[in-house]
């Protein structure tokens, strides 16, 4: 497990815990006390029409038919390194003209790292000087 510090309100360190980075898992996941005060930043910040999900998959979702997404770069503080996620990586398309948030709430006290967020990242594993790296790449051209 990797510690990290995901991501700060007003200054202030939203959590600081671990986190476990696994490719078998989609959307990141994260426990609700955390989860709800992310996704309540994320509404803050996205001005489109909300789009309720009928299915339950996703808690966030917008239509983006009629305004192009103006989503929010989301940095992942990890000891040592910060890992930015563009759209790619936090947000899913679900029908056409709708993109959900890639985030899911738990009520488990685990963070996952999933593999939507994983995208378009090169991740090296040094397990003897226990150190996870993240190297932006177009995964489209390896």
């Amino acid at each position: 497990m990797i510690k990290y510090e995901w991501f700060k309100l007003k200054g202030t360190n939203a959590s600081t815990q671990n986190i476990i980075i696994d490719s078998g898992t989609t959307m990141m996941i994260f426990p609700h006390h955390f989860y709800n005060r992310l996704e309540s930043a994320v509404r803050k910040v996205v001005k489109l029409e909300r789009f309720h999900d009928h299915t339950d998959s996703y808690n966030l979702c917008y239509n983006t038919t009629s305004k192009q997404p103006n989503f929010p770069i989301i940095t992942a503080h990890f000891s040592g390194a910060d890992v930015k996620l563009y759209s790619i990586n936090t947000f899913v398309p679900f029908y056409k003209g709708v993109m959900c948030f890639a985030f899911r709430g738990s009520r488990y006290d685990i963070s996952i790292f999933g593999n939507l967020q994983q995208l378009n990242f090169l991740i090296g594993y040094d397990l003897n000087r226990q150190i996870v790296s993240f190297k932006p790449s177009d995964c489209t051209k390896l």
